[in-house]
């Protein structure tokens, strides 16, 4: 791995931090592993090393109604480690225009930058128009929308994102590729899609948990990483963490060691694109 890489600043654009004891995550009954509280002290102790200079931490699917609670006990990791720049929090966006006194609490915690909202189980929700009126709506609070979405999900995503071109959408973990049954074709022809609506950047996270959890390979993520740096360009393109949802398939230097030797070829300036300033840019922090 060359060194110039690891001196690069780096903004981990996806962080993830709960307490299991505070709120309720029913999704994590099912991952036994990673089933227990992470606060900031663990990443910290993870990352140690690392010149992480900056990070957004992005909900983490407690119920609904303890959303507001999320964003407190994120403020409060905040002061514990002040990298912490901004939040993606969770947004009802089926309100409509119901949303907006969520969309003004926001306004007055200046750490939310961006929202959230998973419809894998019903992705025809995403084009439903009290949805995309609150989709539309984002911008006016300075608020970008993150996409955490498997490939069948796709189509109804690409028709809401064309449908709110004033919104800037930011795909993570590259669309969740099937790493693990080899959908690359599929994978290609998504980031092609996407890439070609011009209000949307991805990150460069979780693929080493959509591939096979104890038996992935550099040489397997690779190509999915140069295809979409080749789609995306590192100016449309950020790194993340997925900290702690990483450990399913490996450790945080494990990840972040595959992506350095996937970009060791790209010029300081494209690294410094990729790892800082597309993050920096489009959240704002």
């Amino acid at each position: 791995m060359k060194s110039r890489i690891k001196n690069i600043p780096m903004i981990d654009s996806h962080l993830h931090l709960w307490d299991v004891e505070l709120m309720d995550y029913p999704w994590l009954l099912d991952v036994n592993a990673i089933n227990r509280s992470f606060p900031i002290e663990d990443y910290q102790a993870e990352t140690a090393d690392f010149n992480i200079t900056k990070m957004v931490f992005v909900q983490c699917e407690c119920l609904p109604e303890q959303s507001i609670k999320e964003i407190k006990f994120v403020e409060e990791q905040a002061l514990k480690d002040p990298r912490i720049k901004g939040i993606v929090a969770y947004a009802a966006l089926e309100k409509g225009t119901d949303i907006i006194p969520a969309l003004e609490f926001y306004k007055q915690h200046p750490l939310v930058r961006g929202v959230r909202r998973m419809y894998d189980d019903t992705p025809e929700l995403c084009t439903d128009p009290d949805f995309l009126t609150a989709v539309r709506l984002l911008p006016q609070y300075g608020l970008s929308m993150d996409l955490s979405i498997k490939p069948a999900s796709i189509a109804q995503t690409l028709i809401m994102i064309q449908s709110c071109p004033d919104t800037q959408f930011i795909l993570d973990h590259l669309g969740k590729p099937d790493i693990k049954q080899d959908a690359y074709n599929q994978f290609k022809q998504d980031m092609d899609a996407f890439a070609a609506l011009p209000n949307v950047t991805a990150k460069i996270s979780g693929l080493i948990t959509e591939a096979d959890w104890d038996h992935w390979s550099e040489q397997e993520i690779r190509k999915y990483i140069t295809y979409a740096i080749g789609c995306f360009g590192p100016n449309r393109l950020m790194f993340g963490g997925d900290w702690p949802v990483v450990l399913l398939a490996g450790t945080y230097n494990k990840w972040r060691q595959a992506l350095f030797r996937a970009v060791e070829e790209y010029s300081d300036e494209e690294l410094h694109k990729l790892f800082y300033d597309t993050a920096n840019k489009v959240y704002r922090i």
